[in-house]
C-alpha cells in the first residue's frame, strides 16, 4: 500500500506560520528633532516588526538619522492639524498593533517585554480582541532631572482598525470604540514639558491661534473647549485665568459628551482656584464629587475634597479622604495619578496635621508634624518638595514669620545659602514677594 504524499504548503502558508502573533508599528510624527530621534526609537528596536517615522519638514538631521536607525520614513507637508498627520503615519502601518509615541516620549526598556506579553495576551483571545480598542499605560512627566512630578495615564497602544484614527487639529485623540486594557504598570516616560520659556510660550500662542480657529468653527464642542481654556490660562494673566475659568464651566455643563480624561483638565484648573477662594466652597465640594464619580482613580479629588472639608471644619470628612489618598500610594502594584502630590506627600501630611489639630488629637499632631519635619530635612535642596509647602502655608494664613517657624527644622535663618534655597523654592511657586524679601535680607 503506497503512503500518501504529504501535500507541500505553499510559500504563502508558510510565511503566515511564520509571522509572529503581535505585529507591533511603531509610528510617529516629527520635525527637527535629530537630539531625540536616537532614543524615540530605539526603545521599541527589539520588539517592533516595523518602525515609521513622518517627517513633517525637517531642516536638520532627523531624516538622515531615522533612516540610519532602519525606520521606514515618510514626508507630511504640514497643514497645521496633528489629527491628520498621525492618521497618515497610522495608515502607513502593517502591523496589527500600533505604539504611537511622540519623540520626546519612551518606554522604559524593562517595560517592553511585558507590552508584549499584554498584546500577545488580547491577541490571542478572540473575545478579548473583541472587548479592548487599545492599552492604557502610566504616562510619567518627568522634569529637567529625570525626576517624576506627575503620574496620569494614556493610551498611545491601538489595535490597527480604520475605524480607530484621531480627531481633533490639535490636542488630537482617538475617539476609542469599545474598552481599553488597563496595563498601569506599564509606563510612557514624557519629556516633552522640560522646555525653556521662550519655547513654552511660543508653544502656546500657536496652540491658541489653532484652537481659536476650531472653536469658531465649532462652538459647542467641549473638548476644545476645554483644551482652549487649558492654553488660555497658560498665559497667568487674571484676564485670561476669567477667561478660561468660564470656557470651563461651559463644557462641564456641556450636555455633549466628553472624555473624562479631558474634562480632568476644567476639575484641575478650577479646583486650585476655588480652593483659596473663600466664597467658592460650596461650588468646590461640588466638583470635587462629581470629578470623583467620574474619575475615581485620580485621588487629586480626594485630597481637593480634603482641604476643603479642613477650611470648612469638617475635619473627619477630611481626615477619610486624606487616608484614601495616602493608601493609595501604598499599593505597591499601581502607581496612582496624580499631579499634586508627586514628587513629594508633603502637602499630604500637611492636610493631615490641620485635621489632626482640628481634631485635638496629640497623638497625631506629633505624628504627622515628625513626618513632615522628615521630608523637609530630606527634600531642603529640591524646590519641589518646599515650594508647594510653603504656597500651602500661606493659603492657611501663615505669616512670613511663621512660615518660617514651620520650615525652621530644615533650615538655618542664620545661614546664607539656607535662606537662598528658601526663596528660590518660593519664586518658583509663586511666592515671590516672599522670595525678594529674603533676598533682599540675606544681600543675594
Amino acid at each position: 500500500m503506497s503512503k500518501k504524499k504529504k501535500k507541500k504548503s505553499s510559500p504563502q502558508r508558510v510565511m503566515q506560520r511564520q509571522q509572529p502573533l503581535v505585529r507591533l508599528s511603531q509610528v510617529m510624527i516629527v520635525k527637527d528633532e535629530e537630539k531625540k530621534i536616537e532614543k524615540a526609537l530605539s526603545w521599541a528596536k527589539d520588539i517592533a516588526y516595523e518602525q515609521i517615522v513622518i517627517d513633517t519638514g525637517s531642516t536638520d538631521r532627523t531624516v538622515e538619522l531615522a533612516e540610519k536607525l532602519g525606520a521606514k520614513v515618510y514626508h507630511f507637508e504640514w497643514i497645521n492639524d496633528f489629527s491628520a498627520a498621525k492618521n497618515f503615519a497610522m495608515d502607513q502601518a502593517k502591523g496589527n498593533w500600533i505604539a504611537i509615541l511622540d519623540a520626546d516620549e519612551y518606554m522604559p526598556r524593562e517595560d517592553t517585554k511585558e507590552l508584549l506579553t499584554v498584546l500577545k495576551r488580547i491577541q490571542s483571545s478572540p473575545g478579548l480582541l473583541k472587548e479592548y480598542d487599545s492599552v492604557n499605560c502610566s504616562w510619567l512627566q518627568l522634569d529637567d532631572n529625570g525626576k517624576t512630578y506627575a503620574v496620569l495615564t494614556q493610551q498611545r497602544i491601538f489595535q490597527n482598525r480604520p475605524d480607530l484614527r484621531y480627531e481633533g487639529k490639535i490636542h488630537e485623540a482617538v475617539r476609542l470604540r469599545n474598552k481599553y486594557f488597563n496595563a498601569e504598570n506599564l509606563r510612557i516616560m514624557h519629556t516633552g514639558y522640560a522646555q525653556t520659556a521662550y519655547n513654552a510660550a511660543d508653544k502656546r500662542e500657536r496652540n491658541i491661534k489653532m484652537l481659536r480657529e476650531e472653536y469658531k468653527s465649532d462652538p459647542e464642542n467641549p473638548h476644545v473647549m476645554l483644551y482652549l481654556a487649558d492654553s488660555i490660562k497658560a498665559a497667568g494673566t487674571e484676564e485670561a485665568r476669567s477667561e478660561a475659568e468660564q470656557l470651563f464651566l461651559k463644557a462641564l455643563a456641556s450636555d455633549k459628551p466628553a472624555d473624562p480624561a479631558i474634562k480632568r483638565l476644567a476639575y484641575d484648573f478650577l479646583l486650585s482656584r476655588y480652593a483659596v477662594t473663600g466664597d467658592k466652597k460650596k461650588e468646590a465640594l461640588e466638583l470635587c464629587d462629581k470629578a470623583i464619580s467620574e474619575l475615581p482613580g485620580h485621588i487629586d479629588y480626594y485630597y481637593f475634597r480634603a482641604f476643603l472639608n479642613n477650611q470648612c471644619g469638617n475635619y473627619n470628612k477630611a481626615r477619610a479622604d486624606l487616608q484614601k489618598c495616602e493608601q493609595a500610594f501604598m499599593t505597591p502594584s499601581t502607581t496612582p495619578e496624580t499631579r499634586v502630590l508627586f514628587p513629594s506627600l508633603i502637602l499630604l501630611y500637611n492636610q493631615f496635621s490641620i485635621s489632626a489639630r482640628g481634631l485635638e488629637n496629640e497623638e497625631e499632631i506629633r505624628k504627622y508634624d515628625s513626618i513632615i519635619r522628615a521630608m523637609l530635612v530630606e527634600g531642603k535642596e529640591q524646590t519641589t518638595v518646599v515650594g508647594p509647602y510653603i504656597i500651602a502655608l500661606f493659603q492657611q494664613g501663615k505669616t512670613g514669620i511663621e512660615v518660617f517657624e514651620k520650615l525652621a527644622p530644615a533650615y538655618n535663618v542664620n545661614d546664607r545659602q539656607d535662606m537662598l534655597l528658601i526663596a528660590a523654592a518660593a519664586k518658583e511657586y509663586g511666592a515671590v514677594q516672599f522670595a525678594e524679601k529674603i533676598i533682599e535680607v540675606t544681600g543675594g
